[in-house]
């Protein structure tokens, strides 16, 4: 049976990163962080609106969840540079 698709959890996530994208802009503007961060936010905006409009055990869904799965991942590792922020996370 296909899961559904965690969207609360990955709306948590963008405020992460716009939170994340914020303080690192503030601190410096010129951070080579801040594109990885707006790409990972627009990939999970992406993954909610492609997992809302599909029915789970769709191949669209599935798409979803793996596009979520990736940014998950990638903001982790942009996480693991800014070592501060990972109890919040936790």
């Amino acid at each position: 049976m296909p899961r559904p698709f965690p969207a609360q959890t990955v709306r948590d996530l963008i405020g992460i990163a716009r939170l994340l994208y914020r303080t690192w802009r503030e601190a410096n503007p010129a951070d080579t962080r801040l594109p990885e961060l707006v790409a990972i936010g627009k990939d999970l905006r992406t993954a909610v609106t492609m997992a809302s409009a599909t029915a789970p055990g769709t191949r669209r869904h599935r798409a979803a969840w793996e596009l979520a799965e990736l940014a998950t991942h990638r903001l982790g590792s942009v996480l693991d540079a800014y070592v501060a922020v990972k109890p919040l996370v936790a």
